[in-house]
């Protein structure tokens, strides 16, 4: 592809973009259709109140650094509005993480959650438990505090590698109500098999947007996705033309 044609399908994504985010800004605000895996997040913690247990929440590997920065935003916009929920209902948080940049702030947002939430006093620093950089680490914490605390509900969002058939192995084996999702496919399966409800692929990215309110977010995503049309549209053109024995877009992808 000619550096022209890339360097004008770039502008045009960001133009999306913008005009996009700029109408959020104005209140006109996508319409997005409900997820079911955001809706459940009442019922898995309302099942962890009913059985006197705790929630286990995880973001899995990435971190804030990373090429999964987005993901593990996400996820944490998301384990928010899950502490808020467990303050409503007085059940016990439980986040694990192997990233030392995520343990402050996951302690305020969980504080904040419980704060919102009326009930305060029932947070507690040791909700946040950081194990090391390690991933065989996360996974030995995760799979240990399963199998002794057994929580009626476990959560896993972000950017999913080998650690989550672990977690979410675990939490199947203890019998936990599960939900999780990650915009990476090669562990999408997993999810779908262990999860009462997931999100596959960019949906973890518009629930992050929002639990959290994110209106200029969501004006992104919809600009994201007109942009996905565009290169579709452009996709089957190329095969119509190409089939036709048309040279137009060679000729582009050459210019």
């Amino acid at each position: 592809m000619s550096q022209v044609f890339a360097s004008g399908l770039l502008l045009l994504m960001i133009a999306f973009i913008y005009y996009n985010v700029k109408q959020a800004e104005k209140g006109n605000v996508p319409q997005i259709r409900e997820l079911p895996t955001v809706e459940a997040i009442s019922e898995v913690v309302g099942r962890a109140a009913e059985m006197g247990s705790s929630v286990h929440y995880s973001t899995g590997g990435g971190g804030l650094t990373d090429q999964y920065a987005a993901m593990t935003i996400s996820a944490l916009e998301i384990m928010g509005e899950v502490a808020k929920v467990c303050g409503e209902m007085g059940v016990e948080f439980r986040y694990t993480c192997s990233k030392s940049q995520l343990v402050p702030i996951a302690q305020d947002l969980i504080k904040a959650g419980y704060i919102q939430a009326g009930n305060d006093a029932m947070y507690h620093d040791g909700m946040v438990v950081y194990v090391g950089e390690q991933q065989r680490a996360l996974m030995a914490e995760c799979l240990s505090y399963m199998l002794n605390e057994k929580p009626a509900g476990n959560m896993m969002f972000g950017a999913g590698f080998w650690e989550t058939e672990v977690i979410m192995g675990a939490g199947a084996v203890v019998g936990a109500m599960q939900i999780g999702g990650t915009p990476r496919l090669y562990h999408a399966p997993t999810f779908v098999m262990t999860c009462s409800y997931a999100l596959i692929g960019e949906e973890l990215y518009v629930a992050g947007a929002l639990v959290g309110k994110a209106d200029k977010d969501l004006g992104a995503i919809k600009g994201i996705d007109w942009f996905k049309f565009v290169c579709l549209g452009l996709i089957g053109l190329s095969a119509i033309l190409s089939t036709a024995g048309s040279t137009l877009f060679q000729y582009l992808l050459s210019v």
